[in-house]
């Protein structure tokens, strides 16, 4: 019996040991599913333009790239965890490339990391999940299971190069292809830029490493900015309030006021207004555009790290003696309002229903003349209400019911099963509700005229893509968005006592061209009347359209 046993066992390690893999063999297989398997948006670009051998070599480079990745991780303990890890990247990466038609870089990772749980549920829908079951947990629970052959305990040394040589063959196969076909790749991603974002999962990783690399550059000591800032009103005038009402994912063609065929702006559109029509956004997402318009850089200047240890217009505003105040209805300030009154009370006083943390934007105005009454009546007041506006992909949750104008709505947050204009008719439902928002914003400063010069200013962080070539939402490189991401309204309504204080002359100003982001920092503290040898007259829309001197 005992001998019987021994060659049952003998017999059963036989069988359990020729069912093994090579750790090798099972980077090769993984590499080649990554290839073939997520990368269905960089194959889907190559149907435009390549033939059949460019795809070819690019699908090989691909490969290389991919084996070398799952290589990366190691042998060992280490190579099934990378590896299912490496598949998790990739799975979910496709799913919102596939689904919103995004791509993976630095600046669409930041916009995620600090987005709330609010915007994160309203990017989740049903069909996520059996797509990740069979995408990562399938893939996942094949490699954890799959039985490795394993090695007896080598010396260091050989370990070492046991690791390192697959990766220097990798690397020269790499090598040699590119060099070979240097002229075929160098014109296609020279051409083609947005498919280098679309390789997975390189793409997700090389922009990991990238944020990782901004967050851990941090500023040493906060940067000071128009210390010398001062508020000078003209004599006998009375103190300034504007509120700014900071727009999101509002794109500038689809206001009724800026030409669009649909009136989305039945209120505004009998208003006085200085419009400034569509102008230049200074990223594409909330992340990047709020501290970039909010900083004195430029666009062409902007650094994250810089704008976030520095004074903003906030700062330079509460320095010059003007009471800042931010109500918040969207994911936060991005670190711009951390050094002002932040009023988060608003929501309890609003007679509006808010429903898992969101409240309509209407609420944003909810006890503000209030709170404004509380103020000290002798100085100036700016006061920002940053709102839902029209971020996506639920659309139809940013308008009221008797803002629903535009019907059937697209009443999901899985863009691709709506039809477009269903998008499109839930995306105009919002800013209908945005018009009312800002004309009863006007109605309150009206109200407030005997007290205050006052004065509304509406812009909006960056567009929208509602469907267009399959792209929805935002947050594409700014060299490769379409306009509809990077033009957003910007408009501008003056009380009769601060119109005359300021001396302006409308049509100058309206006049403006290439009008952007870039102007809002240096504007803004002009119509405050704060002076400051760092303020740039050239940024600032006002100067050269008032008779005073005071705005320039």
């Amino acid at each position: 019996m005992q001998i019987a046993s021994q060659t049952m066992a003998t017999k059963v390690n036989v069988l359990v040991r020729s069912k093994t893999i090579s750790p090798w063999l099972l980077t090769l297989l993984s590499a080649l599913l990554l290839t073939l398997g997520y990368n269905q948006a960089f194959f889907d670009s190559l149907q435009d333009f390549a033939t059949r051998p460019l795809t070819a070599k690019l699908t090989a480079l691909l490969f290389l790239i991919n084996l070398f990745l799952c290589h990366l991780g190691g042998l060992g303990k280490w190579q099934k965890p990378w590896l299912i890890l490496l598949f998790l990247v990739s799975a979910s990466s496709q799913y919102f490339m596939l689904n919103y038609g995004i791509l993976i870089d630095k600046d669409m990772l930041v916009n995620a990391m600090e987005t709330d749980v609010a915007e994160v549920n309203a990017l989740l829908s049903y069909k996520m999940l059996p797509y990740m079951l069979f995408h990562w947990l399938l893939p996942a629970m094949l490699v954890a299971v799959v039985p490795l052959s394993v090695k007896p305990r080598q010396p260091l040394k050989r370990a070492i190069m046991r690791y390192s040589l697959p990766l220097a063959l990798t690397l020269a196969l790499t090598a040699l292809l590119v060099a070979t076909q240097y002229q075929s790749y160098a014109s296609v991603f020279r051409e083609y830029r947005q498919l280098k974002h679309q390789v997975l999962p390189l793409s997700a990783l090389s922009a990991s490493v990238s944020l990782l690399r901004v967050k851990s550059a941090t500023a040493t000591t906060h940067q000071y900015f128009a210390e010398d800032a001062v508020q000078q009103l003209p004599p006998e005038a009375k103190p300034r309030l504007v509120i700014m009402v900071l727009g999101e994912t509002v794109r500038a063609d689809h206001l009724g006021i800026n030409g669009y065929s649909r009136n989305t702006t039945p209120r505004l559109a009998k208003r006085e207004l200085i419009n400034f029509g569509a102008i230049s956004a200074c990223g594409t997402a909330t992340a990047v555009s709020v501290p970039c318009l909010f900083s004195y850089l430029t666009q062409n200047n902007y650094d994250d790290t810089t704008a976030k240890h520095a004074d903003n217009l906030l700062d330079v505003l509460q320095r010059a003696g003007v009471k800042v105040i931010w109500r918040n209805n969207n994911s936060g300030c991005k670190s711009m309002c951390d050094r002002v009154e932040q009023d988060t009370g608003f929501a309890l006083n609003s007679s509006y229903q808010c429903k898992d943390g969101e409240c309509p934007d209407l609420a944003l105005l909810a006890g503000l003349e209030q709170k404004i009454a509380q103020q000290n009546s002798a100085q100036s007041l700016f006061i920002v209400l940053h709102q839902q506006g029209n971020h996506g992909p639920e659309y139809y949750k940013r308008s009221l019911e008797q803002h629903k104008v535009f019907l059937p709505e697209c009443r999901t947050n899985l863009l691709s099963d709506c039809d477009q204009q269903q998008i499109i008719n839930a995306y105009d439902n919002a800013i209908v509700s945005t018009d009312m928002l800002l004309d009863n914003g006007i109605s309150l400063l009206e109200r407030l005229s005997k007290k205050y010069d006052t004065g509304l200013l509406y812009v909006s962080d960056h567009g929208e893509s509602l469907g267009e070539n399959g792209v929805y939402l935002h947050g594409l490189p700014y060299w490769i968005a379409p306009q509809a991401q990077t033009k957003v309204p910007m408009l501008l309504w003056l009380s009769n006592s601060l119109h005359r204080s300021l001396t302006l002359d409308n049509k100058c100003l309206q006049m403006k061209e290439n009008v952007s982001h870039d102007n809002l920092f240096h504007t803004v503290l002009s119509l405050f009347s704060v002076t400051s040898v760092d303020i740039n007259t050239t940024l600032n829309l006002l100067n050269g359209c008032s008779n005073t001197g005071l705005a320039s």
